[in-house]
Protein backbone atom coordinates (compact mmCIF):
# COMPACT_ATOMS: atom_id res chain seq x y z
CA UNK A 1 0.00 0.00 0.00
CA UNK A 2 1.57 3.72 -1.09
CA UNK A 3 2.38 5.97 1.77
CA UNK A 4 1.08 9.17 -0.15
CA UNK A 5 2.36 12.74 1.00
CA UNK A 6 1.33 16.09 -0.19
CA UNK A 7 4.03 18.42 -1.01
CA UNK A 8 3.68 22.11 -1.97
CA UNK A 9 6.17 23.86 -4.19
CA UNK A 10 6.23 27.84 -5.51
CA UNK A 11 7.71 29.03 -8.93
CA UNK A 12 7.26 31.36 -11.35
CA UNK A 13 9.09 30.99 -14.66
CA UNK A 14 13.05 31.80 -14.15
CA UNK A 15 12.26 29.36 -11.30
CA UNK A 16 11.14 26.41 -14.04
CA UNK A 17 14.60 24.36 -13.31
CA UNK A 18 15.29 24.71 -9.84
CA UNK A 19 11.68 23.88 -9.45
CA UNK A 20 12.34 20.82 -11.76
CA UNK A 21 15.45 19.45 -9.72
CA UNK A 22 13.78 19.90 -6.32
CA UNK A 23 10.98 17.35 -7.79
CA UNK A 24 13.75 15.57 -9.54
CA UNK A 25 15.38 14.79 -5.80
CA UNK A 26 12.04 13.59 -4.06
CA UNK A 27 11.39 11.11 -6.70
CA UNK A 28 14.87 10.08 -6.69
CA UNK A 29 14.67 9.65 -2.76
CA UNK A 30 11.62 8.54 -2.43
CA UNK A 31 10.84 4.92 -1.39
CA UNK A 32 8.90 2.23 -3.01
CA UNK A 33 5.86 2.72 -0.78
CA UNK A 34 6.06 6.82 -1.07
CA UNK A 35 3.84 8.02 -3.39
CA UNK A 36 4.35 12.20 -3.56
CA UNK A 37 1.66 14.15 -4.53
CA UNK A 38 2.61 17.81 -5.63
CA UNK A 39 0.92 20.89 -5.53
CA UNK A 40 2.70 23.42 -7.42
CA UNK A 41 1.65 27.06 -7.30
CA UNK A 42 2.15 28.55 -10.32
CA UNK A 43 3.62 32.08 -11.25
CA UNK A 44 4.29 31.06 -14.62
CA UNK A 45 5.65 27.91 -14.58
CA UNK A 46 6.77 26.72 -17.96
CA UNK A 47 5.15 23.52 -17.73
CA UNK A 48 6.81 22.13 -20.94
CA UNK A 49 10.55 22.08 -18.90
CA UNK A 50 8.61 20.25 -15.84
CA UNK A 51 7.24 17.36 -18.46
CA UNK A 52 10.47 16.32 -19.01
CA UNK A 53 10.45 15.05 -15.81
CA UNK A 54 7.58 12.84 -16.47
CA UNK A 55 5.84 13.76 -12.52
CA UNK A 56 2.98 11.88 -11.89
CA UNK A 57 0.27 13.12 -9.48
CA UNK A 58 0.84 17.19 -10.32
CA UNK A 59 -2.13 19.42 -9.27
CA UNK A 60 -1.67 23.09 -10.48
CA UNK A 61 -2.84 26.44 -8.71
CA UNK A 62 -2.44 29.82 -10.60
CA UNK A 63 -1.11 32.32 -8.41
CA UNK A 64 0.48 35.04 -10.14
CA UNK A 65 -1.88 37.65 -9.95
CA UNK A 66 -2.22 36.86 -6.16
CA UNK A 67 -1.60 38.74 -3.24
CA UNK A 68 0.09 41.40 -5.19
CA UNK A 69 -1.37 43.97 -2.91
CA UNK A 70 1.03 42.92 0.05
CA UNK A 71 4.88 44.47 -0.06
CA UNK A 72 7.44 43.21 -2.06
CA UNK A 73 10.69 44.04 -4.29
CA UNK A 74 12.86 43.07 -6.38
CA UNK A 75 14.21 40.14 -3.89
CA UNK A 76 11.13 39.44 -2.38
CA UNK A 77 8.41 39.06 -4.85
CA UNK A 78 4.44 38.84 -3.87
CA UNK A 79 5.34 35.22 -4.45
CA UNK A 80 6.74 34.36 -1.26
CA UNK A 81 3.17 34.96 -0.07
CA UNK A 82 1.65 32.15 -1.76
CA UNK A 83 2.59 29.68 1.10
CA UNK A 84 -0.63 31.74 2.91
CA UNK A 85 -2.81 30.71 0.59
CA UNK A 86 -2.21 26.51 0.99
CA UNK A 87 -5.25 26.36 3.59
CA UNK A 88 -7.57 27.78 0.58
CA UNK A 89 -6.23 26.43 -2.56
CA UNK A 90 -5.67 23.05 -1.53
CA UNK A 91 -8.84 20.62 -1.51
CA UNK A 92 -10.58 20.00 2.00
CA UNK A 93 -9.64 16.06 1.71
CA UNK A 94 -6.08 17.18 2.20
CA UNK A 95 -5.77 17.85 5.61
CA UNK A 96 -1.63 17.64 6.02
CA UNK A 97 0.79 19.30 3.38
CA UNK A 98 4.13 19.54 3.51
CA UNK A 99 5.48 22.91 1.82
CA UNK A 100 9.23 23.34 0.51
CA UNK A 101 11.23 26.36 -1.25
CA UNK A 102 11.86 24.77 -4.37
CA UNK A 103 16.06 25.71 -3.98
CA UNK A 104 16.05 22.36 -1.29
CA UNK A 105 17.69 19.52 -2.67
CA UNK A 106 16.45 16.34 -1.04
CA UNK A 107 18.53 13.54 -0.45
CA UNK A 108 16.32 11.37 2.25
CA UNK A 109 12.80 10.34 2.02
CA UNK A 110 10.62 12.61 3.50
CA UNK A 111 7.72 10.28 4.81
CA UNK A 112 9.08 10.07 8.27
CA UNK A 113 9.23 14.32 8.95
CA UNK A 114 5.73 14.25 7.13
CA UNK A 115 3.74 12.14 9.58
CA UNK A 116 5.64 13.16 12.33
CA UNK A 117 4.45 14.51 15.54
CA UNK A 118 3.37 17.99 15.83
CA UNK A 119 2.32 18.26 19.34
CA UNK A 120 -1.16 19.98 19.03
CA UNK A 121 0.53 22.70 16.86
CA UNK A 122 -1.04 23.99 13.51
CA UNK A 123 2.54 24.01 11.57
CA UNK A 124 6.02 22.70 11.89
CA UNK A 125 9.06 24.08 10.85
CA UNK A 126 13.20 24.31 11.31
CA UNK A 127 14.48 26.57 14.11
CA UNK A 128 17.19 29.04 13.20
CA UNK A 129 20.45 28.13 14.40
CA UNK A 130 22.90 30.69 14.16
CA UNK A 131 25.97 29.49 12.54
CA UNK A 132 29.05 30.02 10.23
CA UNK A 133 30.53 33.43 9.48
CA UNK A 134 27.82 35.85 9.50
CA UNK A 135 26.86 34.72 13.25
CA UNK A 136 26.91 38.74 14.08
CA UNK A 137 24.93 39.84 11.44
CA UNK A 138 22.34 37.10 12.07
CA UNK A 139 22.23 37.37 15.77
CA UNK A 140 21.42 40.81 15.42
CA UNK A 141 18.30 40.21 13.03
CA UNK A 142 17.11 37.43 15.61
CA UNK A 143 16.95 39.63 18.82
CA UNK A 144 15.16 42.30 16.86
CA UNK A 145 12.47 40.65 16.01
CA UNK A 146 10.52 40.10 19.47
CA UNK A 147 10.68 44.21 19.27
CA UNK A 148 9.76 44.69 15.83
CA UNK A 149 6.72 42.68 16.48
CA UNK A 150 5.85 43.53 20.58
CA UNK A 151 6.68 40.15 21.37
CA UNK A 152 7.93 38.86 24.75
CA UNK A 153 12.20 38.54 24.35
CA UNK A 154 12.37 34.71 25.29
CA UNK A 155 14.20 31.59 24.21
CA UNK A 156 14.57 32.42 20.26
CA UNK A 157 12.02 31.08 18.55
CA UNK A 158 12.15 32.22 14.81
CA UNK A 159 11.84 29.43 12.70
CA UNK A 160 12.63 29.12 9.15
CA UNK A 161 9.36 29.14 6.44
CA UNK A 162 11.24 27.60 3.56
CA UNK A 163 9.93 23.95 4.95
CA UNK A 164 6.00 24.47 6.43
CA UNK A 165 4.40 21.50 8.09
CA UNK A 166 1.00 22.47 8.07
CA UNK A 167 -1.96 21.02 9.64
CA UNK A 168 -4.21 22.53 7.05
CA UNK A 169 -7.57 20.97 8.92
CA UNK A 170 -6.26 23.42 12.04
CA UNK A 171 -5.01 26.54 9.79
CA UNK A 172 -8.33 26.42 8.12
CA UNK A 173 -10.54 26.33 11.18
CA UNK A 174 -8.52 29.41 12.58
CA UNK A 175 -8.60 31.42 9.10
CA UNK A 176 -5.00 31.51 8.97
CA UNK A 177 -4.88 32.54 5.22
CA UNK A 178 -6.64 36.06 5.60
CA UNK A 179 -5.16 36.47 8.95
CA UNK A 180 -1.77 36.25 7.64
CA UNK A 181 -2.48 38.35 4.85
CA UNK A 182 -3.93 41.38 7.06
CA UNK A 183 -1.13 40.95 9.28
CA UNK A 184 1.70 41.39 6.85
CA UNK A 185 -0.14 44.74 5.34
CA UNK A 186 -0.18 46.24 9.21
CA UNK A 187 3.61 45.49 10.19
CA UNK A 188 4.58 46.40 6.47
CA UNK A 189 6.97 48.11 8.12
CA UNK A 190 9.06 46.28 10.11
CA UNK A 191 9.26 43.55 7.64
CA UNK A 192 12.86 42.38 6.87
CA UNK A 193 12.22 38.50 5.83
CA UNK A 194 8.56 39.10 5.21
CA UNK A 195 6.50 36.45 5.04
CA UNK A 196 8.89 34.44 7.20
CA UNK A 197 8.82 37.36 10.02
CA UNK A 198 4.84 37.05 9.84
CA UNK A 199 4.71 33.43 9.96
CA UNK A 200 6.62 33.59 13.32
CA UNK A 201 4.83 36.28 14.75
CA UNK A 202 1.06 34.99 13.79
CA UNK A 203 2.38 31.71 14.94
CA UNK A 204 4.54 32.69 18.28
CA UNK A 205 4.77 30.16 20.54
CA UNK A 206 2.40 27.19 18.18
CA UNK A 207 5.30 26.09 16.42
CA UNK A 208 6.96 22.32 16.22
CA UNK A 209 10.80 22.16 15.58
CA UNK A 210 11.57 20.05 12.87
CA UNK A 211 15.08 18.23 13.07
CA UNK A 212 18.07 20.41 11.70
CA UNK A 213 19.05 17.86 9.05
CA UNK A 214 15.46 18.97 7.16
CA UNK A 215 17.82 22.15 6.83
CA UNK A 216 20.79 22.23 5.73
CA UNK A 217 22.42 25.51 4.48
CA UNK A 218 25.86 25.35 2.72
CA UNK A 219 26.34 29.39 2.89
CA UNK A 220 26.09 29.26 6.40
CA UNK A 221 28.59 26.81 7.78
CA UNK A 222 30.78 23.70 6.98
CA UNK A 223 30.62 20.85 9.14
CA UNK A 224 34.00 21.44 10.70
CA UNK A 225 33.17 25.27 12.16
CA UNK A 226 30.45 23.66 13.89
CA UNK A 227 30.47 22.81 17.72
CA UNK A 228 27.01 21.27 18.43
CA UNK A 229 27.12 17.98 17.75
CA UNK A 230 23.35 17.51 16.75
CA UNK A 231 23.93 20.15 13.68
CA UNK A 232 27.13 18.09 13.08
CA UNK A 233 25.52 15.07 12.45
CA UNK A 234 22.87 16.82 10.08
CA UNK A 235 25.48 18.54 7.84
CA UNK A 236 27.26 15.01 7.52
CA UNK A 237 23.60 13.11 6.81
CA UNK A 238 21.67 16.29 5.44
CA UNK A 239 17.57 15.00 4.60
CA UNK A 240 17.49 18.71 2.72
CA UNK A 241 19.94 20.55 1.86
CA UNK A 242 18.41 24.17 1.21
CA UNK A 243 20.88 26.93 -1.50
CA UNK A 244 19.56 29.75 0.48
CA UNK A 245 21.38 33.22 -0.53
CA UNK A 246 24.13 31.26 -2.24
CA UNK A 247 22.89 29.32 -5.61
CA UNK A 248 24.95 26.88 -7.37
CA UNK A 249 26.43 28.83 -10.26
CA UNK A 250 27.93 26.56 -12.87
CA UNK A 251 30.46 29.75 -14.02
CA UNK A 252 32.14 28.89 -10.88
CA UNK A 253 31.17 25.14 -10.05
CA UNK A 254 31.06 23.58 -6.80
CA UNK A 255 32.24 25.66 -3.66
CA UNK A 256 31.51 22.94 -1.46
CA UNK A 257 30.75 19.05 -1.05
CA UNK A 258 27.21 19.75 -1.19
CA UNK A 259 27.59 21.69 -4.53
CA UNK A 260 29.61 18.93 -6.26
CA UNK A 261 26.14 16.50 -5.13
CA UNK A 262 24.09 18.87 -6.76
CA UNK A 263 25.89 19.32 -10.00
CA UNK A 264 26.45 15.42 -10.14
CA UNK A 265 22.79 15.03 -9.97
CA UNK A 266 21.81 17.98 -12.65
CA UNK A 267 24.01 17.01 -14.89
CA UNK A 268 22.53 12.78 -14.62
CA UNK A 269 18.94 14.89 -14.88
CA UNK A 270 16.68 15.60 -17.84
CA UNK A 271 17.49 19.02 -17.59
CA UNK A 272 21.64 18.99 -17.95
CA UNK A 273 21.32 21.19 -21.14
CA UNK A 274 19.91 23.73 -19.11
CA UNK A 275 21.31 26.09 -16.64
CA UNK A 276 20.43 24.89 -13.31
CA UNK A 277 20.05 28.31 -11.49
CA UNK A 278 19.58 31.69 -12.43
CA UNK A 279 22.83 34.04 -13.44
CA UNK A 280 21.54 36.81 -10.99
CA UNK A 281 24.84 38.39 -13.12
CA UNK A 282 22.24 38.15 -16.33
CA UNK A 283 19.42 38.90 -14.84
CA UNK A 284 20.39 42.46 -14.12
CA UNK A 285 22.39 43.23 -17.06
CA UNK A 286 21.18 46.38 -18.68
CA UNK A 287 21.47 45.48 -21.84
CA UNK A 288 18.51 42.75 -22.25
CA UNK A 289 19.51 40.91 -26.03
CA UNK A 290 22.74 40.92 -25.48
CA UNK A 291 22.21 39.20 -21.66
CA UNK A 292 19.66 36.58 -24.03
CA UNK A 293 22.98 36.00 -26.41
CA UNK A 294 25.11 35.46 -23.41
CA UNK A 295 22.73 32.93 -21.61
CA UNK A 296 22.91 30.81 -24.93
CA UNK A 297 26.78 30.76 -24.94
CA UNK A 298 26.46 29.37 -21.77
CA UNK A 299 23.92 26.81 -22.62
CA UNK A 300 26.20 25.85 -25.36
CA UNK A 301 29.22 25.30 -23.04
CA UNK A 302 27.39 23.47 -20.97
CA UNK A 303 29.25 20.17 -21.45
CA UNK A 304 32.27 21.68 -21.04
CA UNK A 305 33.08 22.97 -17.44
CA UNK A 306 36.21 23.91 -17.90
CA UNK A 307 34.81 26.20 -20.98
CA UNK A 308 32.31 27.00 -19.13
CA UNK A 309 34.54 28.26 -15.74
CA UNK A 310 36.91 30.43 -17.79
CA UNK A 311 33.96 31.97 -20.00
CA UNK A 312 32.96 32.48 -16.55
CA UNK A 313 35.82 34.18 -15.08
CA UNK A 314 35.99 36.17 -18.40
CA UNK A 315 32.81 37.92 -17.84
CA UNK A 316 33.50 38.37 -14.42
CA UNK A 317 36.60 40.62 -15.40
CA UNK A 318 34.45 42.60 -17.94
CA UNK A 319 32.01 43.08 -15.41
CA UNK A 320 35.06 44.64 -12.65
CA UNK A 321 36.57 46.50 -15.76
CA UNK A 322 33.28 48.43 -15.73
CA UNK A 323 33.14 49.26 -12.58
Amino acid sequence: MKNIIHIALSADKSYSIPLALCLYSLEQTAHASTEYHYHILDSGVDRDLIALGNFKNISWYSTDKLLRELPCNLRYPSAIYHRYLLPELLPASVERVLYLDCDAFVRKDLSQLYHSDMAGNPIAAPLWKVLGPNKIRYQQFLESFPRRFNLPAEEQQYCFSSQLLMDLSALRSMDATSKLTEMTQSFAEQLIYPDQDVINAFFYGRITHIGQEYNVIPSFATPEELSNEEIRQAYNAPAIIRFASIKPNILTGPRNSYEEDFFSFWRHSPWKHHIPYPLISLTQFPVPCLAAILRAIIRLLIPYPRLLRSFGNLLACLRNTGK
